[in-house]
């Protein structure tokens, strides 16, 4: 069967009343929207090379993660030309010896993950982030239903955001099915 999911309102999160009712909602869509196209500004701006080096700087600290040695898998991304470059994060992922996952079209992690992948680390891309870990993703609600669905099923997970430092915002707008990262890995070290 398929699941059929709005863009603003992942599967399993109900709009509070409060919120659909005086406009709050659409207000922090407006503001998501508006954080999205500035970043995605900020980036465009940047050099391929930027993208690599800070890739490469950032792969250097993932060892340094807290519990990094708990993981029993990585779940990572293939990075896109706006992100961060992850194939240095892939290779030290590789290296290690820790089992490998790639997000591509985010399906229920029970189709892919079996009980002996976890602790997983979920290394999490974003449009934006804050000091705060909240997220902000492209919109389609892909990991919010990974996270939710990780959260169902009980399984224990590390929720790493990865970006570049430019990247990280005062203040990133949520929902109340935005899920808060443990930790966000820049190409400058840690935050959280």
């Amino acid at each position: 069967m398929k699941r059929v999911l709005s863009r603003a309102e992942p599967a399993g999160f109900k709009l509070p009343e409060s919120a659909a009712g005086n406009g709050l909602h659409n207000n922090v869509q407006a503001e998501k929207a508006e954080l999205r196209k500035t970043i995605k500004t900020r980036l465009a701006s940047l050099s391929p090379g930027q993208f690599s080096s800070s890739g490469f700087l950032a792969a250097k600290q993932l060892l340094q993660i807290p519990r990094w040695h708990e993981f029993c898998s990585v779940f990572a991304f293939r990075s896109m030309k706006d992100e961060i470059d992850t194939v240095p994060l892939i290779e030290t992922i590789i290296s290690s010896g820790k089992s490998l996952f790639f997000a591509s079209v985010m399906p229920n992690p029970s189709l892919i993950l079996k009980p002996e992948d976890f602790p997983v680390l979920v290394i999490t891309p974003g449009i934006a982030f804050d000091r705060s870990l909240n997220r902000l993703g492209r919109g389609q609600g892909y990991y919010d239903r990974f996270f939710a669905d990780l959260d169902e099923a009980k399984q224990e997970y590390f929720a790493v955001g990865l970006c570049m430092e430019c990247q990280l915002v005062d203040e990133v707008p949520i929902d109340s099915w935005d899920k808060k990262m443990d930790m966000v890995l820049t190409e400058k070290g840690f935050v959280g």
